[in-house]
């Protein structure tokens, strides 16, 4: 399920000015992103003390990884039900429902305000709400990712786009069991931006974004998340849309990467703009592409 493809790429790093760049592949995980690492542990976590009953708000790749986890590997009966924007894309609502299938016990909602919805029905029906940002555990899901990536060698930094944190939290606790001193840096939205504003303030805010996965507008984890950057010695970086069509053409002539999702840009144009902004580099960067 995990161990997706890490590759370097020395055409496009030469192009943007660095020595060496990797791009981890995590869109090619069977769930088309990095949150099946999260969705796995929570699940079986609440499984594994009798839970049946789950629901979850979602932009979609969270959903597609629940539904796809459900589908294929729980054999316990189990319900989920999953609250979606209506803002939703047709592609993500496509991969939705194919990772549902004809599963009876899974069932959509398009509301206006998931996140919301979604805590209302697990307090009525006494369903989990699996949310990383309120798991105390959900970090953990993340060490096998940063255990993959401590295989590249020199490994410095790695910029991640982000929502809730989560993931940032999860790799550099896994880096430091590792033992490993690797920079963390967070990418985000003009949209969206509340872990990275307080490090980054040459950007415009927008009211809405290519990259529609970065949804996490409170920060619940926003301390705790500033103290881990700050603890990596790494930064975090605010993107325009501008931005992420600059990084598409110039990922699309410099490698023959053909994914189409901005959400996953994130992570190279934040990189081109810690550059441009002379950040002092060392070593080995690697980009998280975490999914469609």
């Amino acid at each position: 399920m995990n161990n997706t493809p890490q590759k370097s790429y020395p055409s496009l790093s030469n192009k943007i000015g660095l020595s060496s760049l990797w791009i981890k592949h995590e869109y090619l995980n069977e769930a088309g992103s990095h949150k099946i690492r999260l969705l796995e542990k929570l699940i079986k976590d609440h499984l594994k003390k009798g839970q049946k009953n789950f629901v979850i708000s979602s932009s979609g790749n969270a959903a597609i990884a629940a539904a796809h986890f459900l589908t294929k590997y729980v054999r316990t009966k189990s319900n989920l039900m999953i609250f979606v924007s209506t803002n939703i894309s047709a592609e993500k609502i496509q991969r939705l429902k194919k990772a549902i299938g004809a599963c009876p016990d899974i069932e959509i909602k398009k509301v206006l305000r998931p996140k919301q919805q979604a805590f209302l029905f697990s307090k009525k029906y006494k369903a989990i709400f699996l949310r990383g940002s309120t798991e105390p555990t959900a970090p953990q899901a993340y060490y096998s990712l940063a255990k993959e990536l401590s295989q590249i060698p020199n490994l410095r930094s790695i910029f991640i786009p982000s929502s809730s944190g989560v993931t940032a939290l999860g790799l550099h606790q896994g880096f430091k069991k590792l033992k490993k001193k690797i920079e963390i840096h967070l990418v985000q939205t003009e949209k969206i931006h509340p872990l990275t504003r307080n490090f980054d303030h040459q950007f415009s805010p927008q009211k809405t974004s290519l990259a529609d996965a970065i949804v996490d507008r409170i920060g619940l984890r926003k301390q705790e998340v500033n103290k881990t950057v700050q603890e990596s010695l790494g930064s975090g970086w605010i993107i325009s849309d501008k931005d992420l069509r600059q990084t598409e053409k110039l990922l699309q002539t410099n490698t023959n990467i053909s994914i189409k999702s901005y959400n996953a840009l994130l992570s190279l144009a934040g990189v081109i703009k810690a550059q441009k902004r002379g950040w002092p580099f060392s070593g080995t960067i690697c980009c998280l592409f975490t999914g469609l």
